[in-house]
């Protein structure tokens, strides 16, 4: 395949997902959790002191809680930053989420062409017949926000929300007519 065949075929996009504030009450919370299980040797210390005379082991353990603990907060705190991205590849969709600088993890992928619909998510749709639905959304109230339909590797039925991009949104309509096209759409 030629150089420009690939680009007329191919769309990458990739967004991070707004902040809310229950992301933010997240956050905190972790940030809380971490700090206390630092501390906790010192808390058992003291009620240990206070009941028995032999508290010095903990001096022994205290390192061990600051030497693994924050490498795992460090760790575990990316899972707060997530970032999605899809590739439309001919025809085939890709949906991918990053936490943090981390490796992207496979969502979904499907054929373009086995997608029930692709419109915008202006209309309230009836998700009871649904196995999963995704939101790989920066906000639910986007102005690019769309949905579409489409069967998992498990069989199962995804509806998933995603923002729209003219590209990737042209190449889908190439391979399926039931991909709807907004002409306002920002990317």
């Amino acid at each position: 395949m030629t150089d420009s065949e690939q680009s007329t075929n191919y769309a990458e996009y990739s967004y991070e997902k707004a902040v809310t504030g229950k992301d933010k009450l997240k956050k905190v919370l972790y940030i809380i959790g971490v700090i206390l299980l630092i501390l906790s040797p010192i808390f058992v210390m003291l009620i240990v002191r206070i009941y028995t005379s032999k508290a010095y082991f903990i001096m022994y353990i205290m390192p061990l809680f600051l030497v693994l603990g924050i490498p795992l907060a460090k760790f575990f705190y990316r899972y707060l930053q997530n970032e999605f991205k899809y590739t439309v590849d001919r025809s085939t969709f890709k949906m991918e989420i990053i936490h943090g600088k981390a490796k992207p993890k496979m969502l979904y992928e499907t054929d373009i062409k086995d997608m029930d619909f692709a419109k915008p998510a202006t209309a309230d749709i009836d998700k009871s017949g649904y196995g999963n639905v995704a939101y790989c959304c920066v906000s639910d109230t986007s102005p690019d926000l769309y949905v579409t339909s489409f069967k998992d590797k498990n069989d199962k039925k995804v509806l998933l929300y995603f923002e729209g991009s003219k590209k990737a949104l042209k190449i889908m309509n190439y391979y399926n007519k039931n991909v709807e096209i907004k002409n306002d759409l920002n990317h």
